[in-house]
This record gives structure tokens, sequence and C-alpha cells, in this order.
């Protein structure tokens, strides 16, 4: 007993001397509260904000790895003017949003009404050309994450994209109201393709899918055999536009396209200098040394003609095929079945040098299949001659319909080429029997 009073004895004079130094004048560790120190993170945040006198430019990279350009002007009354690369339509059109700075687990900003800033997180795909339920992955809310030199880095709170700000120059925030963002833009989405010579007889061709905000370039491998089908996104700077990944080829690496403000075009520096990006007006042929007629069948078993070729012409195909198929599609719907014309399928078989035409066409929601038969002969020169074998029950229920294209296909020599200027690989077949007719579509094997 005596030990173990020895031992409690000293513990009660601890803790006395404990009790006796806790009062209430203690210096805190902080000088202000928790609450205080929040309010002041969000205080400043607010005033760095607004405290852009031309507004701010800003690059939001998403979780799919798309980039888009932003300018924000942040107001002292919650209002956001802004604009972005998104489409036409907002890049030249400015968008009013209410926007709010505060606490979450970090000081965050905050877009609380539907905005551009919305487009590329919205859930519903064919709004950004994202997966449904995920869209472009992005946010609407971002933490501040600290800052990069002159700028503010922010990071999204729900799925990781990050947003980045720099303050916008005077003639910068000229530009951008003035309508350069748009301008940019259009250039590359409102022309079907492009086309930007590197070389003597060599180019690359360009086409814009604006809802996928990607661009396919095209071009001869270096070693000439195949033709190369580079798919990359892109997004617009206040001096042009700027890719993904660089595109390689022939002795010319190629970042970005530069804006000629004046002729309201892009050009690229090249291996043979400053080169204009051109509209691509006329028709394009790859000629690589292995052959088209070599490749279709093999490594491609089809060339699909779209559903909308009658209205939106696809590189290669001539103002003939175009006006034989809206005669087709107006004769199928207004026929005994009430048929809409859909794809056109041209599938090769190689091996037994075989060839099937199959029309698809809808009746309501029901997709029909009609087919046509061939075989085939393809030359040294890449020239083909189709001979007709017959059809099944629904080709031959259509036959009248679709006659005079087919008829062409039945009595003409086409010469079988890559066709440059799509958004996928693409081939095309002219006639060397009436130039004026040739047909083309984008290869696959589905």
């Amino acid at each position: 007993m005596k030990i173990t009073r020895n031992y409690i004895l000293p513990l009660f004079a601890l803790a006395a001397l404990i009790l006796a130094g806790c009062d209430h004048d203690y210096d805190r560790v902080f000088s202000e509260s928790a609450d205080a120190r929040v309010q002041a993170d969000i205080d400043a945040q607010t005033s760095v904000l607004t405290s852009a006198s031309y507004g701010w430019k800003a690059s939001l990279l998403t979780g799919t790895g798309i980039r888009y350009f932003y300018y924000f002007d942040f107001n002292a009354d919650g209002t956001v003017n802004m604009l972005s690369d998104f489409n036409e339509t907002t890049a030249g059109t400015p968008k009013a949003s209410l926007w709010t700075v505060k606490a979450l687990q970090t000081t965050t900003l905050s877009f609380t009404t539907y905005s551009y800033i919305h487009l590329p997180a919205d859930p519903n795909g064919s709004v950004n050309g994202g997966d449904d339920g995920a869209g472009r992955i992005s946010d609407s809310e971002f933490a501040f994450a600290g800052t990069s030199g002159d700028s503010l880095v922010l990071e999204g709170v729900q799925r990781g994209s990050r947003i980045t700000f720099l303050k916008a120059s005077e003639e910068e925030q000229t530009m951008v109201l003035g309508g350069r963002i748009k301008d940019i833009l259009h250039y590359g989405v409102a022309n079907k393709a492009l086309k930007l010579s590197i070389a003597k007889d060599k180019a690359i061709t360009f086409a814009f899918n604006a809802n996928a905000k990607s661009l396919t370039a095209q071009y001869v491998s270096d070693d000439g055999k195949h033709v190369e089908n580079n798919k990359l996104s892109y997004v617009i700077s206040m001096d042009g536009l700027v890719l993904s990944q660089p595109i390689k080829t022939n002795g010319t690496e190629i970042q970005s396209f530069q804006w000629d403000a004046d002729n309201k075009r892009y050009y690229a520096e090249t291996s043979i200098g400053r080169q204009p990006v051109d509209v691509l007006n006329d028709v394009y042929v790859f000629k690589p040394t292995i052959p088209f007629s070599s490749y279709i069948g093999v490594d491609y078993i089809a060339l699909r003609i779209p559903y909308d070729a009658g209205t939106n012409p696809v590189p290669g195909q001539s103002a003939d095929f175009t006006t034989l198929w809206n005669n087709a599609a107006t004769s199928l719907l207004s026929g005994q079945y009430g048929l809409t014309l859909s794809d056109i399928y041209f599938i090769f078989d190689a091996t037994g040098k075989k060839m099937y035409i199959t029309v698809t066409v809808l009746q309501g929601q029901d997709l029909f299949l009609c087919q046509y038969n061939y075989t085939y002969s393809a030359n040294a020169s890449g020239n083909f001659k189709f001979t007709y074998g017959g059809s099944d029950a629904n080709g031959d229920a259509i036959s009248a319909d679709m006659a005079a294209i087919l008829q062409h296909v039945n009595d003409e020599t086409f010469s079988g080429e890559y066709v440059g200027g799509g958004t996928e690989r693409m081939g095309g077949f002219f006639s060397q029997d009436t130039p004026a007719f040739s047909f083309a579509g984008f290869l696959t094997n589905e």
C-alpha cells in the first residue's frame, strides 16, 4: 500500500499544476478563428478573380484529354460573362452566368447556373461528343490549387478536370469580343476539308469533327506505301489552333496552325516554308506505292456510302452521283413500300474476287438489306471491272429504284483510289467511261 500511495500522490500534484496553468489568457496558434480564416481566403480569391481588368483566358483540360479555350470576365455582382471554343455559337455569343467562391473541403469556384462551362461536363454524350453518363469528364466546381508563374490553377472537385487562368490583355479582350475565336474555329469546322502542301506533289488533308472536337490529318506515309489517318484533338488559341500532338511527316513537324487575320485562313510552317492551309474544293487523291486495289477486300472489307450522301456529299462523290442518289431516295420513299434509303455498302472478297452491293433501307423503324452480287477483276493500274451476277429478293424489289446507279456499276470501268479530306479513311471509285460519275465512302471492317 505504501508503494501505491507514493505513486498516486505525484499524479495528483501533476494534475494540480496542469489545472493551475490553465487560464483563459493563452496565446492562440492562429490569430483568427477557423471561420475567419476561411472567409478571408474566400474574399481573397474573389478579389483575385474580379481584379482582371480585361478578363481571363482559360484552358480547361478534361478527363478525356480534350482541351477547351475559355474567356471569362468575373463581375463583383456575382455574374460572369464567358466565351468558349466549344462550338461556333459559344465562340461568338457571350453567355452570362452566376458564380460564387465558397468553402467546401477547400476554397472553391462554383459556376451556379448552366452555361458554357457545363457543356463538357454534361452527361448527355450528344451534347459534347463524349460517352453517355460521363460526357467529357469535366466539372463546374473547381478548387483553388495554387499558382504556376502568372497562371492561376484550379482542380475539378468531382471529376478531376483542371482549368488554368491567365489574365488577358486589353488587346486580347478586344480580339476575343470582336470574334477572333469564332473566326479561327469557323474556318476549320465550316469547310468540309482543308489541304496543306508540304513538299512537291505531297500534301496533308484535314477534316474537322466539331462535335468530337477532333481533326483528322491524312497523308502518305514516309515510306510511301500507305495512307496515314491521324486523328487529333485541338484547342483554339489567340494565335490560331493548337494540336494535341504534332504531325510528323516528310521532314515537316506541325504542332499548330497560325491565324492569318487579313486573309481569314490558317497557315503553317513546313519544310518548304510558310504555307497556307487552303480550303480543299477539288478531289484530292493519294497515290501510295501499294495501290488501293491491293487493300480493298484485304485490310478493309467494305466501302460505306453514308445515309446522308444526298444532302452531305463526301469528298470524291460527284454531283451526278448525288443527283442519282436523291432520285433513288425519292423513288423508294414514294413507292409501294415507303422505304427510306440509308447506307450503301460495297463489300469486297479479294480472295474470291467477289463484290456485293448491300443497300440498306428503312421501313419505319425496321431495317432491311437489299443485295446485288458481282464478280470483279482489277488490273495492274488499279482499274476495276464489275460483272453483275444477280440479286436477292429484296434487291429485286427495289431494282427499278436503284437502276440508274447500278447501270454505271454494271457497264463501266472504275479506278479505285484513296480519297483525302475525310474524317475517317476513305476510298472512291471513278468511272473511266463517264468522267462526271464517281462515288466514294468510308473504308470499314464493320
